[in-house]
């Protein structure tokens, strides 16, 4: 993996680092857990591209809390939504847009923290 991406782009890398978190989120919704299992992988990575630790927790948040509000396996999410008496259909109806526009600014976020 570190062959691949020595030559990979530091704004390049850290919207790939945030489409990870998104995705692993999905599957791990314990921040911490998370946290756990990708970290001793990406944080040596973002050292050989050359981006700061600082915007690799930056994606990490970012992924981990934006896919929270869409993630089926949150359990936190699935429980208030019984209370509510809401769907999980009608919730990802209506949050998806959202998420997506709030994904995006996050991924300009982590580009942009790439730098400073």
């Amino acid at each position: 993996l570190s062959d691949h991406l020595k030559n990979i782009p530091t704004y390049a890398f850290t919207t790939l680092n945030l489409l990870t978190h998104s995705i692993t989120t999905f599957f791990v919704p314990s921040s911490s857990g998370e946290a756990a299992l990708t970290m001793p992988v990406l944080a040596p990575l973002g050292d050989l591209v050359g981006v700061k630790r600082d915007a690799l927790v930056l994606a990490y948040q970012f992924g981990n809390g934006l896919t929270n509000i869409i993630s089926p396996t949150n359990g936190l999410l699935l429980a208030g939504l019984a209370i509510a008496r809401i769907r999980f259909s009608q919730w990802f109806k209506v949050i998806f847009p959202f998420f997506l526009m709030a994904w995006l600014v996050a991924a300009v976020f982590a580009l942009v923290s790439a730098y400073v």
